[in-house]
Parts: C-alpha cells; structure tokens; sequence
C-alpha cells in the first residue's frame, strides 16, 4: 500500500521524537553543526514570541513586505491545514516532497530532537544557501529556551506580543513550574539581545515585568513611542511623527493594535507610507477573525450568514474575539461552536461568551481534548446559554433563524484543521 507523503513525514517527527521533552537549546545548536549553519547572514532577522497574537503580527509584516517587494523566509506554528505551512518562501509554502527529504537528512543526525526542533532545523537547511532580504522566525511556546533561539540568538529585530498565563506546562522553574507571571516573563524576554525590541500591548502587571528584564535595551513599546487612536469608528496609528488612518477590513480592536506595530516596525526599517498602508487595506489572516465564505461549513447557510473562524484558546483571544464581535454585530444573534484541548483552562476561556446567544459544545477528533459534556457542565456554572451537539454541521443546523446568525467557530487551531 502506497504510503502518502504527508503520512511519510508525521511518522518521521514522531520516530525521531526525543521521548522525554527536557526543554533547552543544546539539543538544537549541536544538531545545527551537522548542517553548517551559519547564525551571521546578510538577511535581517526578524523574530517574535509572547503568548498570543504571534502570528498574526508576523502575518502582517509579511503583506507589508510583499507590498514592498522585499524577499523573505518564514517560519511559522503552528500550522492549519498542511505541515508544509510551516517554512515558507515569498509566499510559496515549501513542498510536500522537499520537506520529506529535508526530514530524512535531519533524520540521520545523531541528536534525538523534538518535533518543533526538527522543523527548526528543516527551516534552516531549507534557506541557509538562499538569497533573502528577510527572515522571519515566530517562536514556539518558549522563549529562553526555544529552538528557534539557537538559530538566532541576535536578530535584528525581535516583538513581545502579548503574555499571560498559556502553555504552563512546558514552562517550568527549577522546581517543576511556573507559579508567577514573573516567571513566565523571565523565560520570555531575559534572553533577548534584538539590536531593536518593540513591545506589544500588555496587561499592567506583564509589562511592569517586562519593563524590568528589558531594561537598558533598545525598546519601542506600545503605548509610549507608538499606540491606536479610534475616532468615530475609525482607526489612526499614532507616533511622535505620524498620525494617520488605518484603512483596513480587520475586525476588532485587537486586531489593529497588532497593526499598529506591524506598522512601527515597517517605519522604522524605511518602508514608504504609502505601501504600508496600501498593504493593509484587504487582509485575510487565516485562522484569526477569518471570515468563511465556502466550503462545507457553508453548506446549510444562507448568503447573508457570517460564519468566523478563529483558533482562540486562552482567556485574553476569547475576550477580544468576543468583544470584536458583539461591537460589530450589535443587532445581531451570535452562536459560538467549541472544542478544546485538555490543557488549557476553559473556565476563565468560556466567561467572555455570556453574552451570546447560545454556545454549542462538540468533541474534536484529538485525543486529548475536553469531552463537550465537561465543557457544558463549565458553561452551566458560569450563566452562559449552551448545550451539547454532536459536530458543527449539527450545530448550524438546529438555528432556524439563520438569516439574522453570526457563527464563530473556536477554542483550538486543532478543531479548525477538522472544520475549515
């Protein structure tokens, strides 16, 4: 029987797999000596770690600098659709193929690595002979230690997106986990060595942490050299130099704080205005507020029918994919669909949904997931109108005012794989 590709390169992550996760960089930098990889490169290196909004920042850097016309390498995490989503080349995702053969090269190294770090190293051996202008790096869960570090411990430019409390359990102390968010503040930004670093809109107490380990470095925060102004419905990004309006079809507040340093950053690597803000006029950023205009979630729906997508999964995501929502869709019935895995926190995830009209719980095809019943029992103590359906399709169905509906499909990147 004919073994897909896809199949191919699942079963050579999972084989190389270092069993036990001992989180760290020595695994990586020894592994990187196998492929020649050289850290100095002529490309500027552009990378990002926080919490949330990572890739969506990343994203619109990106259009900002296919707009100008620059080259550029990416990785990203995680992935959709296609592991191929990963690594990918002014705007072309690597090959099915080329990533299995990258993988079997990285296979025969005699360093057992993790998973991300293996894509790590493939995004390395993938660009390191390319002539790019720029790298873009997103980090995993970590920071400090981070695979991606070991590739590039001084990148030219590096953002803090937001931080809070996620992904506890890879991020432990010396005693066995993180208690503070002190701590998880440490392990990501202590490390940084950006010739510039620019910070992220934050929660009070993230920032005064992150003010503290990044002291004496050359930072730009949100808020102090850059911030949003909204006017009458409209969006203005705003400096000591600059005061002008985003024009953009993203949807919420949120999104357009990620804009607004998208934008700073843009400025300040002298990219004209006048392609900054034509980049950012029509964006579809996939998985984040994305709006769904076909396929099969669209099949018991009428035309007029908003149906969003977003792999919301923390506290701070659900909150302002909700509050972007209600804000925009005032008149409006609004149904949420959810499935989430078992390590995140669904009590404090689900309290931004109360003001919708109902929340359908389904079961994802992970097996480490939430069962819907648990998330209903969580639902019920917290006032919010739910109940259980056997899949989305189900769920959609059962709404028989459809034509007045705005459906948000959440809570896990992994659900999205199985309903986009």
């Amino acid at each position: 029987m004919k073994v897909s590709k896809t199949k191919l390169i699942a079963k050579l992550l999972k084989t190389n797999q270092h069993k036990k996760i001992s989180l760290g960089l020595s695994r990586t930098r020894k592994a990187l000596k196998y492929i020649n990889w050289q850290k100095k490169t002529k490309s500027r290196i552009l990378t990002c770690n926080g919490t949330s909004a990572k890739f969506s920042i990343l994203y619109l850097i990106k259009k900002i600098l296919i707009e100008n016309n620059n080259t550029y390498a990416a990785t990203f995490s995680p992935h959709i659709f296609k592991i191929s989503e990963r690594i990918e080349v002014n705007s072309k995702n690597i090959s099915i193929s080329k990533l299995k053969n990258i993988l079997n090269k990285i296979y025969k190294i005699p360093v057992r690595l993790t998973e991300f770090e293996m894509l790590c190293l493939a995004f390395a051996e993938f660009i390191k002979s390319k002539n790019i202008q720029y790298t873009i790096g997103e980090f995993g869960l970590l920071g400090r230690k981070d695979a991606l570090r070991a590739l590039f411990p001084s990148p030219d430019v590096h953002i803090v997106s937001p931080i809070l409390f996620d992904h506890l359990q890879w991020l432990k102390n010396q005693k066995g986990n993180l208690k503070t968010l002190k701590e998880i503040v440490y392990e990501k930004t202590s490390f940084l060595r950006a010739k510039k670093i620019y910070v992220s809109k934050q929660h009070t107490h993230s920032l005064r942490f992150i003010q503290h380990y990044l002291k004496n470095k050359n930072s730009f925060y949100y808020g102090r050299d850059f911030w949003l102004k909204r006017k009458k419905g409209k969006y203005f990004y705003q400096d000591k130099k600059h005061n002008f309006e985003i024009r953009s079809n993203l949807l919420g507040d949120f999104m357009y704080e990620n804009a607004v340093l998208a934008i700073k950053v843009a400025i300040d690597e002298g990219i004209p205005l006048s392609i900054i803000k034509r980049s950012l006029t029509n964006i579809t950023i996939p998985g984040r507020m994305q709006e769904i205009k076909s396929g099969k979630l669209r099949k018991f729906l009428p035309n007029s029918t908003l149906i969003f997508a977003d792999g919301a999964h923390n506290s701070l995501s659900s909150k302002s994919v909700c509050t972007a929502l209600l804000n925009k869709y005032k008149n409006k019935d609004l149904y949420a669909i959810i499935s989430m895995i078992s390590s995140k926190d669904p009590s404090s995830f689900l309290k931004p949904f109360k003001k919708f009209k109902k929340v359908f719980f389904v079961n994802m095809k992970q097996s480490n997931v939430y069962p819907k019943e648990t998330l209903f029992k969580i639902s019920k103590k917290l006032n919010i109108r739910s109940t259980i359906s056997e899949n989305c399709n189900e769920a959609i169905k059962s709404i028989s005012d459809k034509r007045n509906a705005v459906f948000l499909v959440t809570g896990s990147f992994y659900y999205l794989q199985e309903i986009i």
